[in-house]
């Protein structure tokens, strides 16, 4: 049934008649419910054989897709008398008329809904809170209201406004016929405001270059000539590329905290376009970088296949010019020189993009002090960085060099660690982005298959006791709290800053912060050196565990090494907790 107030019969009813509008604009859409558009995720969050109300129906499309693919009961709400006619037949009661003058729970008196949903018709209207305050006496028991709006804070339309501009569109964030704009927290606070709280948000997201705004981002465009302090400050936001909010609120007095997070692949694809925007502001010289590679008797076959992924990561990322020079340090911690030769033959078969160095004949000076000896190694072969003196590290070495490019970074990996073939592009990227980032940790996985959390919480004696000596049935009944202890709740898919300590079979430094602290702590000798190293690095910059950087770990725990590796683990650990602070529980 169709209600048309907009035309004779309102008039003769004595109400108030909303003018036709032959020439309006009729929002014609498709939806796609696997798809990522806003009406594909509004129509998600209904659920089979709900009583919905459609404010704004347009054309009809939504409530279609209910009725015939959900079995739901729909009635609407549609001011365009030609997209109401399109609408009507899958509307049980739809309303043709302005929802700024009707009272609803007059119009649908007696009707309670499990959804009322509001697919981008808020920001048409002058007084949207009005319409919004009305949704809580229509909402059955456990009713939901679903709503999308679009985003005022996107890049693109803040980038056009810092440009002098604010260009009306037929359509898009900037639409003809919008009335109101919207933030997250202008948006949610407008639902506080109503008797209404967010308890889910949702987004879309649309990239810069295939929004309406992408003339001012491609070559020659506008932003293309902003300093990167003003990309920045456009680009490292969460809701930078969020297209439309999708909110579910509840009323009031039946929710708990608001729901205010954006979600993280949004925030994510924002960090994306912030890397990608200021890897193309990079300076001619590309900074270069170093890694270190400590071994003890490895296996040559492993280490090969490490070399050969480590081949793929640094011809990456020179491919996207986010690093200049590469050199390679091997340092042999074997006894005598008998590993120096396969060595030696191994780093040349592999033909790295890279200056290759083994470092040999020293003995086992312990993990530590075998990475420091490389960091001496790179210092005495190119320039040092010249915003930072020579670290008491290595002296004067750092000084010495042949002036080609400067070592900005520095990987710390493992002789059993495989990178994934974006590892270091992602990493490099996000330090050049964030120049307060001193150190990057990456998302491990073994060779199982399973997670392995490299951020910790600072450790107890019963954390490191049960997580590396007790038995499977013991460490199950401890879960939670070695869940806890490996910040599992917060090592996921998006960025997690300042974890409190980063172990190290892959360490993406800074050499700027590493130089401020001098390295290793030699004196650990194998194990609690990675932890002590990112406490004090924590101490002169920030932390960032970065999930796009992704590395195969095949390590193991100094239990399943033998009786002379859990010596070496207590005595470190002991040495570490004396340093530092004891806590036993």
């Amino acid at each position: 049934m169709v209600c048309w107030r907009s035309i004779g019969a309102a008039a003769e009813s004595g109400l108030n008649p909303v003018p036709p509008i032959p020439t309006a604009h009729v929002y014609r859409r498709t939806l796609d419910p696997d798809s990522q558009t806003s009406l594909a995720k509004l129509a998600r969050r209904v659920r089979p054989g709900s009583r919905v109300l459609d404010l704004g129906a347009g054309p009809g499309v939504l409530g279609r897709y209910l009725v015939e693919a959900l079995d739901c009961i729909v009635d609407g709400v549609e001011y365009n008398p030609t997209a109401a006619a399109e609408a009507a037949p899958w509307y049980r009661h739809l309303e043709c008329a302005d929802l700024e003058s009707i009272a609803l729970n007059e119009i649908f008196a007696g009707q309670r809904y499990d959804c009322i949903i509001c697919a981008d018709i808020l920001e048409h209207l002058r007084r949207p809170g009005a319409v919004l305050a009305q949704c809580p006496r229509l909402l059955a028991a456990g009713g939901r209201v679903l709503a999308s709006v679009p985003n005022a804070a996107h890049a693109g339309l803040i980038a056009e406004l810092l440009a002098g501009d604010f260009r009306y569109r037929p359509e898009g964030l900037l639409d003809e016929t919008h009335l109101r704009f919207f933030t997250c927290a202008s948006l949610l606070r407008l639902l506080e405001e109503h008797g209404l709280r967010s308890v889910a948000l949702d987004a879309t997201v649309v990239e810069l270059s295939q929004s309406e705004f992408a003339d001012q981002w491609v070559a020659g465009g506008w932003a293309e000539t902003l300093p990167p302090a003003v990309i920045r400050a456009l680009l490292d936001r969460p809701e930078a590329l969020i297209y439309q909010f999708i909110v579910t609120a509840v009323p009031v007095a039946e929710a708990g905290n608001p729901v205010e997070h954006v979600p993280a692949e949004a925030a994510a694809a924002a960090q994306a376009a912030l890397v990608e925007r200021l890897a193309l502001l990079a300076r001619p010289v590309l900074p270069a970088l170093s890694i270190a590679i400590v071994t003890h008797a490895p296996d040559l076959n492993l280490l090969a296949t490490v070399l050969e992924r480590l081949d793929r990561a640094l011809r990456h990322a020179r491919q996207r010019e986010l690093m200049g020079e590469a050199r390679l340090v091997v340092v042999d911690n074997g006894p005598g020189t008998d590993w120096r030769e396969p060595l030696q033959r191994l780093l040349k078969e592999a033909a790295l993009p890279a200056t290759v160095d083994l470092v040999s004949g020293h003995g086992n000076v312990g993990y530590g002090a075998g990475h420091n000896l490389a960091l001496v190694r790179v210092a005495d072969s190119l320039i040092p960085n010249p915003e930072h003196s020579p670290s008491p590290l290595v002296g004067e070495a750092w000084g010495r060099g042949s002036g080609r490019s400067p070592v900005a970074y520095h990987v710390i990996l493992n002789p059993d660690v495989l990178l994934e073939e974006d590892a270091l592009s992602e990493g490099l990227a996000f330090l050049a982005a964030h120049p307060e980032v001193g150190l990057v940790t990456p998302a491990a996985w073994g060779q199982d298959g399973q997670r392995q959390y490299l951020c910790k919480r600072y450790p107890t004696v019963l954390d490191l006791a049960l997580r590396g000596f007790a038995p499977a049935w013991l460490r199950r009944r401890f879960q939670a709290r070695l869940d806890r202890y490996e910040l599992r709740d917060q090592t996921g898919d998006a960025v997690f800053w300042d974890p409190p300590i980063a172990s190290g079979c892959f360490m993406l430094c800074r050499r700027a912060a590493l130089e401020r602290v001098g390295g290793f702590r030699p004196e650990y000798f194998l194990y609690f050196e990675d932890f002590d190293l990112s406490l004090r690095l924590g101490k002169v910059a920030r932390l960032a565990y970065l999930p796009q950087v992704r590395i195969l770990h095949r390590g193991g725990h100094a239990a399943r090494k033998g009786l002379r590796h859990i010596r070496l683990f207590v005595r470190a650990a002991a040495m570490f907790f004396n340093r530092h602070g004891w806590r036993w529980w």
